[in-house]
């Protein structure tokens, strides 16, 4: 590992990590796309799984106080039984026109929830929350994409610490059934852990410097910012399917 390359990997999971501790999501939105410039995707997801978990772990705990199970247990549940026929979809091909729709619908919600009237209690739906998570589980089982559940909880969330808590924590379980299927197919490299022990120092203030931000932010700007991550994330799915088409 060059140090030129450390000192890149380092300042690009800085910043990303300032997103996941602002809006605790997003940062593989920004760390992917930049550090698959100089390095193998196969090397980047297993060593940004490991990151990702204590992470996780760090923000539920942190916002335990607003933290929802009867909410964020059932959509995980429904996100795990997705990934099943998402994998196997997955081994039949996964056609480029499926994400790009996949990017559009990201779209459509993310301009959904910044336009619709933010003073309007929405309650919970069982059947919206069910086709949701599901369709949510099979995106991450064919694409690694599990973005579509965090429109859910957008619109049930009381606060932005319950919001974060509650998708950090299906994450948290999302990573713990990867890690394990990683460590079965024998993904875990000596590369990606050396990128990991770069990336944590850089992971670790990164937080810290989103979590002092979101302190003098109000709630309805963090709100407008997890909607614009949301956006990007959409477009950034739709650009990639279009450009690579696989």
């Amino acid at each position: 590992m060059t140090i030129p390359l450390t000192i890149y990997l380092f300042i690009v999971q800085f910043l990303s990590f300032i997103i996941k501790g602002l809006a605790g999501f997003g940062n593989p939105l920004l760390s992917n796309s930049l550090m698959a410039m100089r390095l193998d995707n196969k090397v980047i997801t297993p060593s940004n799984l490991i990151l990702d978990m204590p992470v996780n772990a760090y923000i539920v705990w942190k916002n335990r106080k607003a933290f929802d199970l009867k909410t964020a247990l059932p959509v995980a549940m429904w996100i795990m039984l997705g990934v099943i026929p998402g994998t196997l979809f997955l081994k039949l091909g996964s056609p480029w026109v499926i994400k790009a729709l996949l990017g559009i619908l990201i779209i459509g919600l993310g301009i959904e929830m910044a336009t619709r009237d933010s003073g309007k209690k929405v309650k919970s739906n069982v059947m919206i929350r069910t086709v949701v998570s599901f369709s949510s589980g099979i995106m991450a089982g064919l694409f690694g994409i599990n973005m579509l559940f965090l429109s859910y909880f957008e619109r049930v969330s009381t606060d932005r610490q319950q919001f974060r808590s509650n998708v950090c924590f299906i994450f948290l379980l999302e990573n713990i059934l990867r890690i394990i299927l990683y460590i079965v197919n024998d993904m875990f490299t000596s590369d990606s852990l050396q990128i990991t022990m770069i990336s944590v120092p850089a992971a670790i203030l990164g937080v810290w410097c989103g979590s002092r931000i979101d302190k003098s932010m109000q709630e309805h700007t963090v709100k407008k910012l997890i909607i614009g991550i949301f956006i990007l994330g959409g477009v950034s799915i739709l650009i990639k399917a279009l450009l690579f088409r696989t």
